[in-house]
């Protein structure tokens, strides 16, 4: 994550287990470009947006996509550090 005078100017999010391979939430990187700090909560309510995970004995879809939310948040607001 990069800063430029108090907004997010660039971000990166990745996925795991919400596809066949490993992905990139790109609608969350997207929504915090050029972001204020507060909008974390509303970017990160995008991670699970185009993804496909399957259910399985470890985890049902929807739960999966709950947590790439969650979690996408969790990890955004801890690197810019708020």
């Amino acid at each position: 994550m990069r800063h430029d005078g108090g907004r997010i100017s660039a971000a990166r999010v990745g996925l795991v287990n919400m596809a066949t391979r490993l992905m990139r939430a790109t609608a969350t990187e997207l929504a915090l470009a050029g972001a204020a700090p507060w909008a974390v909560a509303v970017a990160a309510a995008l991670a699970a947006e185009g993804t496909s995970p399957a259910s399985d004995l470890s985890g049902q879809a929807d739960c999966r996509r709950h947590l790439a939310r969650v979690l996408a948040q969790t990890a955004v607001m801890a690197a810019a550090a708020m």
